[in-house]
């Protein structure tokens, strides 16, 4: 039974599912039978070599010899504007809002206001390296509104600012309730929200 129960333990590491989903998802594997599980195993193989993070933002996209993203790599796209998000995710629900065409830079993460002020933030330096060789004008947080999301878009609101005073920094209007992930808003919310950034 130690393999099954491996694989539970795996599955609850998946983020939104905790141990309860984790044995349900194994019980429909163990029942879907062997094609669909050798099929699903090679697929998830498959897609870790066909899929790589951007040199630039970090998104996953289908792996290119430039190492950068389809978004990045647009020329159509608003170079001088940069999103920045926590995950991969939140691009998708901006992208389907059509409201935003300017390009992006994923955290990786949140800071967390019990850390001390010292402590290494998720992808800071790479944010602020990217700020400073970019034609940048206007860096905008679309982060949760949670207290991490509000705390870690403070914190490096202001080390940007310090650096680059030149910069626009600016935050997604509050047409997202508090509380709220950016992967689930509907596309007028953050249409909304972009809108009304300040």
């Amino acid at each position: 039974m130690r393999p099954t129960q491996d694989l539970i333990e795996h599955i609850a590491e998946f983020p939104g599912i905790g141990p309860r989903q984790a044995r349900r998802v194994v019980q429909f594997l163990l029942s879907a039978g062997v094609p669909f599980r050798e099929k699903l195993a090679n697929l998830i193989i498959e897609s870790g070599k066909s899929t790589s993070p951007c040199t630039t933002c970090f998104r996953f996209d289908d792996a290119r010899d430039s190492g950068v993203c389809s978004i990045c790599s647009d020329s159509l796209r608003d170079h001088t504007t940069l999103m920045v998000v926590e995950k991969d995710i939140d691009i998708e629900g901006i992208e389907g809002s059509g409201a935003y065409r300017g390009i992006y830079f994923i955290l990786g993460g949140l800071k967390t206001m019990t850390e001390r002020k010292n402590s290494r933030m998720v992808r800071t330096k790479e944010l602020l390296e990217r700020v400073a060789k970019n034609d940048t004008k206007e860096i905008i947080f679309a982060l949760s509104t949670t207290p991490e999301g509000d705390y870690t878009a403070r914190e490096l609101s202001k080390e940007i600012q310090k650096a680059h005073p030149d910069k626009k920094v600016t935050l997604l209007g509050r047409g997202l309730s508090v509380g709220a992930e950016i992967e689930y808003a509907d596309s007028e919310t953050l249409r909304s929200a972009l809108r009304n950034r300040s």
